[in-house]
């Protein structure tokens, strides 16, 4: 038992290798070598190393002289591919792709069977064609499936059908086409297309035209398009300087819809997520240069990589100044120097803030009661004044510490007297774990010399106590 599930392995394995090796389809007047496996009162049947199977009509292989078939099961004949017929590949044997067209035009026209020509030059609505020394007109919408620069065929030999025959006074008309041929092969790479694409793949196309609203790309057999936000992850992209027509490129499957032929796709998908590797790149208390993309009211949105924006709060715009817009100090295509301050990649948000240099002059130390230091005016409320004294601490200058006399606007009053971002010098009155209390030096000192002057008197009262109780007996010793 265990042998035989062996050999079928074996044997799946050899078909698919086999599998591997055979053509999906085959070019418009391309020459292939084929083994007869059937002969049908219509078809010669070919093995062409193929999924599909090839077929001769048999009159491409009868002799005009006895009328009968002249190949037999097993031959190899040489044919030319001319297109698909009920699912498999015709062929004719009459028709060389190297030769001159070995049958007229009447006959080429009335079997549908391509023809080779050479593109002599382009001449009013299209190009003459030479076909077997004979003339032919090809309209510039027949030569190909998409337009490109009309000199790109002049000198080439290609296949041709021949769309329309007739005769006039002037002789034979005749007009070709290499569209139909192309539309053709193009039927049988979309049903390929169709058996192999699925969304969320990654599959190679060519860009074909660019649009305002996007670029389309064929993808060998049907035509996708790219949407104008599908094209690059950063949001100023401008499509004619990241793809150009004729460039070859890999898109991501976003959606399939076969029916109605639409095929959608992503270019900045298929180059990978930036939000996957965010917090490596830009790790938390980093310094980047940020674009500013939109001004909103609560702040300011800038881009720091290709589809990476973060957010910068309105609140820290402003240096401690009250902002009525962030437009009062940003505007879109400014590039700021930015930190990095919070980021949460599930909700692909990130947190962000000037970054300010005036802090890397201060020189704070280690703070304590009493000691004297510089900072700048972070933000001012009704009840103080917060001090930004480094990059990690800042301390309140309670009202109550300022002199500011009472009564009117108290905000007004503090702005008036310690103007936003203004460095200013504080003493600190005391640390509660985070909580910084500071004052002003004036205050500080008179306070410190108030304490001097209390700690004297105690002093003077305790000596002048004992003093006193001697004077009291002296004067019992007088009174004696």
């Amino acid at each position: 038992m265990s042998d035989q599930k062996v050999s079928m392995a074996d044997f799946e394995s050899l078909l698919n290798e086999q599998l591997l090796n055979y053509r999906n389809g085959f070019d418009p007047g391309e020459r292939v070598k084929g083994v007869v496996t059937n002969i049908t009162p219509e078809y010669v049947i070919l093995d062409v190393r193929a999924k599909r199977e090839g077929m001769v009509p048999v009159e491409d292989l009868t002799s005009p002289e006895e009328e009968e078939v002249r190949v037999a099961i097993g031959d190899v004949v040489d044919v030319v591919f001319s297109g698909m017929s009920n699912g498999a590949f015709l062929f004719t044997s009459k028709i060389s792709s190297k030769s001159a067209v070995d049958r007229s035009f009447q006959d080429a026209y009335s079997r549908g069977m391509p023809v080779e020509g050479k593109v002599e030059k382009e001449i009013n609505g299209g190009y003459e064609v030479s076909v077997n020394g004979q003339r032919a007109f090809c309209p510039f919408s027949q030569i190909n499936l998409f337009r490109q620069d009309d000199e790109v065929y002049i000198g080439k030999t290609f296949m041709f059908m021949i769309s329309e025959y007739d005769h006039d006074e002037r002789g034979v008309n005749v007009i070709v086409s290499r569209r139909q041929l192309m539309e053709q092969e193009r039927e049988l790479q979309r049903l390929e297309l169709v058996e192999d694409l699925f969304v969320g793949m990654i599959a190679p196309g060519t860009v074909t035209r660019i649009m305002e609203f996007g670029v389309f790309v064929d993808l060998g057999g049907a035509e996708g398009l790219i949407p104008t936000r599908e094209v690059a992850w950063a949001r100023d992209a401008k499509i004619e300087e990241v793809v150009k027509p004729g460039d070859k490129v890999e898109v991501e499957i976003k959606a399939l819809d076969w029916d109605a032929n639409r095929i959608s796709l992503s270019l900045r998908g298929a180059q990978g997520d930036p939000w996957d590797d965010v917090v490596a790149k830009y790790p938390v208390g980093s310094v980047c240069i940020g674009k500013i993309t939109k001004v909103e009211r609560f702040g300011a949105f800038a881009e720091i990589g290709d589809g990476v924006e973060g957010l910068i709060p309105i609140s820290k715009l402003g240096n401690g100044r009250r902002l009525m817009s962030a437009r009062e100090v940003v505007s879109e295509g400014d590039e700021i120097e930015l930190q990095v301050e919070e980021i949460d990649t599930e909700r692909r948000r990130i947190s962000l803030k000037p970054m300010d240099r005036r802090f890397e002059k201060l020189d704070t130390g280690e703070l304590s009661v009493g000691s004297k230091v510089e900072g700048f005016v972070e933000s001012i409320q009704p009840f103080g004044i917060f001090v930004r004294l480094s990059e990690t601490q800042t301390g309140l200058l309670h009202i109550s510490e300022t002199e500011i006399p009472k009564g009117g606007n108290p905000a007004a009053k503090l702005e008036l007297k310690f103007p936003p971002a203004e460095k200013i010098t504080v003493v600190v009155k005391s640390i509660e774990g985070e909580r910084i209390a500071l004052t002003v030096p004036a205050l500080w000192e008179s306070r410190s010399g108030s304490e001097e002057d209390e700690v004297s008197i105690s002093a003077w009262n305790k000596s002048n106590a004992s003093a006193a109780s001697l004077g009291s007996l002296g004067s019992l010793f007088d009174g004696l």
